[in-house]
């Protein structure tokens, strides 16, 4: 004889009936507003520098506007175009610098240095950049050429000392080199064979 359980138990398809199903009428449940909820929980007590580039760029995007590829180009071109206006007119004090007053020239290829610099972070953005600048192979180019400029601008407002127009044409020499390093990564292989080319140049003249 079957019992009448498992008669009901084929009725139902093989499927149980469910007896202890208990309704809860007033509770409803939304996991949309729980899930957001828990995501700024974990934001929140996240630091700084655990959280994910994403998060940054979403900050970032919320204080400073998006401009459009032109404006970006637009504001390099001015910047690099203004810089380099500025370098080519600090060679007309160049004569002034070389009879002991460097101060006009220093600052005004500084300058240039500055606005042509400034330029750069309109195409990659200012964090970029910089992350660019500190790049294993461009670190130490970009450190000695920011020191250099700030250097050179301590160095024409501070009072006359002995021996302070040969160190401001020392740092604006400094300056130029530094950068033509830095430009060199950019190109593959460019400071090995700037590298090459140095030590050529100084052996030639080690010979004469």
């Amino acid at each position: 004889c079957e019992s009448a359980a498992c008669r009901l138990e084929r009725r139902g398809g093989g499927r149980r009936p469910m007896t202890n199903y208990v309704r809860f009428p007033n509770v409803t449940f939304e996991p949309v507003e729980l899930q957001v909820g828990l995501g700024e929980v974990f934001r929140s007590v996240t630091p700084s520098f655990l959280r994910k580039e994403e998060d940054e760029d979403e900050f970032l995007t919320s204080c400073c506007p998006h401009i459009t590829w032109r404006q970006r180009v637009t504001g390099w071109l001015c910047c690099f175009c203004l810089g380099l206006l500025l370098q080519a007119s600090s060679f007309g004090s160049l004569t002034r610098a070389l009879l002991g007053h460097p101060g006009r020239f220093a600052l005004t290829y500084t300058l240039g240095n500055i606005v042509a610099l400034v330029g750069t972070f309109f195409l990659a953005g200012p964090r970029k950049q910089v992350r660019k600048m500190a790049d294993k192979n461009r670190a130490h180019a970009s450190a000695i050429f920011v020191s250099a400029m700030v250097l050179t601008l301590v160095a024409v407002e501070a009072p006359r000392f002995h021996g302070r127009a040969l160190l401001i044409l020392a740092l604006v020499i400094l300056q130029w080199m530094s950068l033509v390093w830095y430009t060199l990564s950019y190109i593959p292989y460019g400071q090995k064979m700037g590298w090459r080319l140095l030590t050529k140049c100084c052996s030639w003249c080690c010979t004469f």
